[in-house]
């Protein structure tokens, strides 16, 4: 990873350190390997790897303790490790300090890599914060607003794969509940944020030209478009499989359950950009988990940030429309204010366009509108997928490849998902609403 202004040289980390006797296979070994992936994990964060940050932070000072913790919420990190470190410090002047880092490890020993590697997720965050996300800021600064999309990160370092953070925490940002959702105050505040994300990257590449390969391509690109045309129809059967056990909503199933055959062409076709219509630079993954909110002594939300940029991608901003609005919002206003909340993001969007002098014509509501009819597709998508995992309850099974596998534990967690009553009722109001809008007719 070449150094630039914004991030210190990258540490190279051997991973002769890691204990290369654990078992590789074997049900009844899952809760060692996970274990020790962890405390491997632990092990390569080092003190070494803080003294440059510190000094960048705080000048010259001497580290007095150095703890690291496994920050990882079961069930609430699909595709990374977290560890939280805490720095007690001593600055020149004799002054005591502490503070706390995030550390994003890309996991040990992990049985999906081939999958995150085919997906480019390191690779395109590292590229989302040292590159892209900068010059988002730097546009609007130009148009005299300071504004921030994500948390600092301080280093990148490439083996092992991991990013050193700002720790949000210290100041005082948390996720809304997710198995609530987002009322319509924080709603409003996402939309806002997310047109300044997709305005700063339309008025970007404008001004700069494309960004690199992996971020403007697809989701489904070459490489990936094998393991994926495979993988579909597996899912969505054992999705199918479990819908099949509800009471209702089975003539939607028998809908879903007839495009299994050509379900990754649809994904592909619903993925794709469209270069006669309007694309931004996406998040790719906006749900609860991944925004962050500052609220004030009353409760109301005051600032945002954005994290987890490992799926951003070019593309139809109704992407991360869709993604949002039924993975994250109240079960009230889900369907009832669903194109309220297009036309607010719209709105927003237009504002921001213009404020940065977007050159090219500005998209209509009716074009957003016309983008949500082509690719509500997604709907389906996001409904089965994050939805349920949005809705799903604390649960020490919830992984990604408890979320492949067709073992015990894999067919037990995705009937915890898809069997949650919390999630039925949720599709039993999105599928007539998508039905409505030509969703089951692809």
């Amino acid at each position: 990873m070449s150094e630039n202004k914004l991030f210190p040289a990258t540490c190279k980390i051997s991973r002769g350190q890691i204990d290369d006797n654990m078992a590789s296979e074997g049900d009844s070994r899952d809760d060692v390997r996970k274990s020790s992936a962890a405390d491997d994990g632990i092990r390569l964060i080092t003190e070494d790897l803080f003294h440059d940050i510190l000094n960048q932070q705080f000048g010259k000072c001497t580290i007095k303790k150095f703890t690291v913790a496994n920050s990882t919420i079961t069930g609430e990190n699909f595709a990374c490790s977290m560890y939280r470190v805490t720095i007690d410090f001593q600055m020149e002047d004799g002054t005591d300090n502490s503070v706390k880092y995030i550390i994003k490890m890309m996991p040990l020993n992990d049985p999906n890599a081939q999958m995150k590697k085919s997906l480019g997720i390191f690779t395109k965050e590292v590229e989302m914060y040292e590159k892209i996300v900068p010059k988002f800021e730097e546009i609007f600064q130009e148009n005299g607003i300071e504004t921030a999309f994500v948390p600092k990160c301080w280093k990148v370092v490439d083996n092992p794969e991991m990013l050193i953070m700002e720790d949000l925490g210290a100041r005082k940002f948390t996720n809304v509940d997710r198995l609530n959702g987002m009322d319509m105050e924080h709603v409003k505040m996402v939309l806002s944020k997310l047109a300044q994300f997709h305005a700063a990257s339309v008025c970007v590449l404008e001004k700069n030209g494309p960004f690199s390969k992996q971020i403007m391509s697809s989701l489904f690109d070459d490489e990936s478009c094998n393991f994926f045309r495979a993988l579909q129809p597996i899912v969505w059967g054992n999705i199918v499989k479990n819908l099949r056990l509800w009471k209702t909503c089975q003539e939607y199933v028998d809908r879903i359950e007839g495009m299994i055959d050509r379900i990754f062409d649809l994904h592909k076709e619903a993925y794709d950009p469209n270069p006669d219509e309007f694309n931004v630079i996406l998040h790719g993954d906006l749900w609860t988990n991944n925004i962050m909110f500052q609220h004030d002594e009353n409760g109301h939300p005051k600032d945002i940030l954005f994290v987890d940029l490992q799926i951003a991608r070019y593309g139809s901003p109704v992407h991360d429309l869709i993604y949002f609005i039924f993975s994250s919002t109240e079960y009230s206003i889900k369907v009832k204010e669903f194109d309220y909340m297009i036309k607010c993001y719209h709105r927003e969007l237009v504002k921001n366009l213009k404020l940065l002098k977007y050159p090219k014509s500005l998209p209509t509501l009716i074009d957003l509108q016309i983008a949500v009819l082509k690719k509500c597709f997604l709907g389906i998508a996001v409904s089965c997928g994050v939805m349920a995992i949005a809705l799903l309850d604390p649960n020490e099974n919830a992984n990604m490849e408890n979320f492949l596998k067709d073992d015990e534990a894999g067919s037990k967690f995705k009937q915890d998902m898809y069997l949650n009553p919390r999630f039925i009722k949720s599709c039993e109001l999105i599928f007539p609403f998508l039905e409505n809008k030509g969703a089951f007719d692809v």
